[in-house]
């Protein structure tokens, strides 16, 4: 948001400066000079808006290319993290994206913990990850999203977790890695248990394997909803989007390991229902 703001204020400081400047060396009053000027101010904002725009970019694309995406990382970098999450906030700003939290208050501090959320649309992790950037959490995502070309590079610096949801192996071993992530303390985990995203606002099955990563861990779980961003696509750029997002219970760790892992994303799953009124 405040790289948004930034570049659109210094647009138009830029843009009245220009027609200023062309009005003191044209003292001519005369219809003629001032839609030059005019013409010359929106101009020169259209310019410097686009420059600032893609320098803004440039920067995040080109932190972006000092990561070595064949290296396991082991450990949260502090800058890179905050780098992704300011990358995340501005392109919620960018999409005019307005975003109301409630719940926040809920989740606990001091330990690691299991997000699970439902799933309307790619930038629901964004949103996610914005609000809750002093948290530090990593997403489970499937495969396909680390071969989007500088997202990668970021996604893992940031140790989200690649699940091949067509091989077990594979997702038992990104279950395995997240467990050990919870355990040492490295950092909190991501999951969207319907697996995909939901079409036209409907809630999909759950998946109830995620929640190991809490069963086997004793961590808590922070159950949320998020809603409106399917409708982002389809407002931008003409309108705002109002984006909910709730934190609608905590579980505790002793209150996971009462219940099997089954029973659990029934009882999340109808919990979610009920609040998104669906």
């Amino acid at each position: 948001m405040i790289l948004n703001v930034l570049n659109n204020v210094l647009s138009v400081l830029f843009g009245l400066g220009c027609t200023g400047y062309y009005f003191y060396n044209n003292q001519l009053w005369t219809a003629e000079n001032i839609f030059k000027g005019l013409g010359a101010g929106v101009l020169f904002f259209i310019l410097a808006w686009l420059c600032l725009f893609l320098l803004i970019w440039a920067f995040f694309l080109g932190t972006a290319l000092t990561i070595n995406t064949k290296k396991e990382y082991k450990t949260v970098s502090n800058v890179y993290y905050g780098i992704f999450n300011f990358w995340y906030s501005y392109i919620c700003s960018f999409f005019r994206m307005k975003i109301i939290a409630t719940g926040l208050e809920k989740i606990p501090s001091g330990k690691r913990f299991l997000t699970v959320c439902n799933h309307r649309s790619k930038l629901d992790n964004m949103v996610q990850s914005a609000l809750l950037k002093n948290k530090k959490i990593a997403f489970i995502s499937k495969i396909e999203n680390f071969k989007i070309p500088f997202a990668c590079q970021y996604m893992t610096r940031a140790l989200y977790l690649p699940i091949d949801r067509g091989n077990r192996k594979n997702a038992l071993e990104t279950i395995l890695k997240a467990i050990s992530f919870i355990n040492n303390n490295i950092i909190s985990i991501g999951v969207f248990p319907e697996g995909t995203r939901g079409t036209n606002g409907q809630l999909l099955p759950f998946k109830p394997g995620c929640l190991k990563v809490a069963e086997k861990t004793g961590c808590p779980i922070v159950v949320c909803t998020i809603d409106g961003t399917e409708k982002v696509h389809k407002n931008f750029p003409w309108k705002k989007t109002v984006v909910k997002f709730d934190v609608i219970r905590v579980y505790s760790g002793e209150e996971v390991q009462a219940s099997s892992t089954v029973n659990l994303a029934d009882e999340i799953r109808n919990q979610m229902l009920e609040k998104l009124g669906k």
